[in-house]
């Protein structure tokens, strides 16, 4: 009985042996498990950054860059204000972008074909469209126009200028300021002429508003590009423009050129003799606005990457200097912002076109 009993007792301290190892390798196993799920931190993180390696923060994506040559079409003939604007930016568009921008002047058709051009091209990003008024004016007055600004999308707002009304300066009305000149003009109905460019682009939209407000009537004279108007009025054939001040600004420091009031809010800190319009009581407040546009079809991300390219350019000091020194209004708004502005001009141009019951031509 007692071999039996001592047998018992090892056999009992044997088993409770093994429960208790397999016991200790469950919990051992068990504790692999969760380690391998939740890995330790690395070292640099155990060096004195709390932080788990799995939170770390993610790198951003890179932004859209293009890979070819891009192509800026302008709607208007080299020389103009347009033109002047894609040229001074887009050499700073090359530094920002790494590629070569290739400057498209379509005028034909008063600018309905570059328009068209752009509505054909590839929403790659490489080709961008240099839109102003015409933009919003176009679907009411341009026969065929097959586009309005909801017809792209907007990459960003570049600039806006006022019109400037000038005269040539050694012409029948260079002893008058602004004031004489009116009054002339309202003496002498339609023997005042003006030369414009387009169809009802913002030099129209100026010309009506200045003789709606003061009573005159003025000749129009239409004339492709605001180059062409400089070399008109400087020859005599036609005795006023309202452009913009890049394309007078040469002429008019040349002593060629006098400027008599202009279409801004204020004046202008390069030429702050001239006085706008309103200040001499004429509610007159216009300008054009120079945006960049690009195909609907263009993926957001595209648009985003060349914003952040036109941005770097425009917040160039080189740039700035460039603008004042040619006479471009600066002025950079992002694609919300430009589209948003977009809206309210429209709407302000079509309740003069409806005033004026235009219809297309």
């Amino acid at each position: 009985m007692k071999v039996g009993k001592k047998r018992f007792i090892v056999l009992a301290v044997v088993g409770l042996v093994f429960l208790l190892l397999a016991a200790c390798g469950g919990n051992s196993q068990t504790q692999q498990s969760a380690s391998q799920s939740s890995p330790s931190p690395s070292p640099s993180v155990q060096s004195g950054n709390n932080q788990p390696a799995s939170e770390e923060p993610k790198q951003e994506a890179s932004e859209w860059k293009p890979t070819k040559p891009i192509t800026w079409i302008v709607p208007s003939n080299p020389g103009g204000g347009h033109d002047n604007n894609a040229r001074t930016l887009a050499k700073y568009v090359e530094k920002y972008a790494g590629v070569t921008v290739n400057i498209l002047n379509e005028s034909g058709g008063g600018g309905v074909v570059a328009y068209n051009k752009l509505l054909q091209a590839d929403p790659d990003g490489h080709t961008l469209l240099q839109v102003s008024t015409s933009l919003l004016t176009d679907q009411y007055l341009v026969q065929g126009a097959q586009y309005n600004h909801e017809s792209f999308k907007t990459v960003a707002q570049i600039a806006f200028d006022p019109n400037h009304l000038f005269v040539r300066n050694d012409g029948p009305f260079k002893d008058m300021d602004f004031e004489q000149f009116i009054e002339y003009a309202k003496q002498n109905p339609n023997k005042v002429s003006m030369g414009v460019s387009g169809t009802w682009g913002t030099q129209d939209f100026v010309k009506y508003s200045l003789e709606k407000a003061t009573g005159i009537q003025l000749q129009r004279v239409p004339i492709k590009g605001g180059a062409q108007i400089v070399l008109a009025v400087l020859a005599g054939d036609v005795d006023s423009g309202v452009l913009y001040p890049s394309e007078i600004r040469g002429n008019v420091e040349a002593g060629e050129l006098k400027v008599l009031a202009h279409s801004g809010a204020e004046r202008l800190s390069f030429w702050p003799e001239v006085p706008t319009f309103k200040e001499k009581g004429i509610d007159v407040l216009f300008g054009a606005f120079r945006n960049l546009v690009v195909p609907k079809e263009t993926p957001d991300e595209i648009v985003q990457g060349l914003y952040r390219i036109i941005e770097q350019a425009m917040n160039d000091p080189d740039l700035k200097k460039d603008y004042e020194q040619i006479g471009i209004g600066y002025s950079l708004k992002n694609p919300e912002e430009a589209t948003l502005d977009l809206q309210v001009q429209h709407d302000n141009y079509k309740r003069i076109i409806d005033e004026n019951n235009l219809t297309p031509q």
